[in-house]
């Protein structure tokens, strides 16, 4: 009997930009946190496709979405999708309601790298804001791990994200600045 990851593949991957909140319901989260400033706030979670970032200030949001293509979500206030490739980073900015900075890039490694890599994110899985490993889908492969790490005073929050693709041997990385006024 075939077993998969319960990770997708990096080229199942998509992320989403909306201008409204989200339903927590809508992901089946392995864990997540939030951060309350006195400016706005941050829900962070993740996911088995990635994460999800809902930022809120005055009544209004924004939400990161790194997730399957195949998972369902609205299209009311969908204000971007791309897919993840090695060709080129994706940058998004907004500065309504509050300043917002993405960027997203995809490292695609051989096996030594990329267990390399995998070990160091796990030693400093304990250290992050957020960290999750989905249990290995095979013997040969480490289970996906997901890590975000968070940074910032009251008025600007840094969040970033690594989300590892064993076998696809890829390394998601992304960066989000939230950025209060």
């Amino acid at each position: 009997m075939p077993t998969h990851s319960v990770r997708p593949s990096i080229s199942e991957t998509s992320y989403r930009f909306f201008d409204r909140p989200l339903h927590p319901e809508l992901f089946s989260l392995a864990t997540s946190g939030r951060i309350r400033t006195t400016h706005g706030e941050l829900f962070i979670g993740i996911s088995e496709g990635g994460h999800v970032v809902q930022a809120t200030s005055g009544g209004k949001s924004l939400v990161e979405v790194t997730a399957p293509d195949s998972q369902v979500l609205s299209t009311y206030g969908l204000q971007q999708t791309y897919f993840f490739n090695e060709e080129e980073e994706l940058i998004v900015e907004v500065e309504s309601p509050f300043g917002y900075h993405f960027a997203g890039h995809i490292d695609t490694v051989d096996f030594s790298i990329f267990t390399r890599v995998q070990l160091e994110l796990e030693m400093s899985a304990s250290r992050a804001f957020l960290s999750y490993q989905f249990p290995a889908h095979n013997r040969l492969f480490p289970g996906p791990l997901s890590l975000i790490q968070v940074e910032g005073n009251d008025r600007m929050m840094t969040i970033h994200t690594f989300h590892t693709f064993p076998e696809d041997l890829v390394i998601l990385r992304t960066q989000s600045l939230f950025e209060w006024a």
